[in-house]
């Protein structure tokens, strides 16, 4: 599903798919190791794993099959669509993204659990903003 862009008034950097899954990592509480433990199948595999999770978070380094994204999901909430228009879309059409906790404006309508309250500015959740102090 494409998601449009919601009006902006900041002028925001383009989120990248590497922040983005950086941002949602973080805000699940988990270290690239919580992942790279969690997606191993096996205690040979953990290496591989997190290799994996470090080049995901690289810049310009994308995931190429929608499987590691299923994967990804099973251990942090994420929006793979957000992900795939972050680098095939023109950033004038990205939707409104945290630059605090990576949530975004479709997060908050559809995936349980996901709180964040509301906008504090194009670029700050609500949540975001009372921990930065800036409510």
């Amino acid at each position: 599903m494409l998601h449009f862009a919601l009006p902006s008034t900041a002028a925001c950097t383009p989120l990248t798919p590497d922040a983005y899954l950086r941002l949602r990592r973080m805000a699940a509480g988990l270290s690239r190791d919580d992942v790279a433990c969690r997606i191993a199948t096996c205690p040979h595999d953990l290496s591989i794993a997190g290799t994996l999770i470090r080049s995901l978070e690289t810049p310009g380094v994308r995931a190429k099959l929608r499987a590691t994204l299923d994967r990804l999901r099973t251990v942090f909430p994420f929006d793979q669509d957000v992900y795939h228009q972050l680098y095939n879309a023109p950033a004038s059409t990205h939707p409104r993204i945290c630059r605090g906790c990576g949530v975004s404006a479709w997060d908050m309508e559809t995936a349980p659990g996901v709180d964040a309250g509301g906008w504090h500015d194009d670029a700050t959740c609500l949540s975001c903003a009372v921990v930065q102090g800036r409510h």
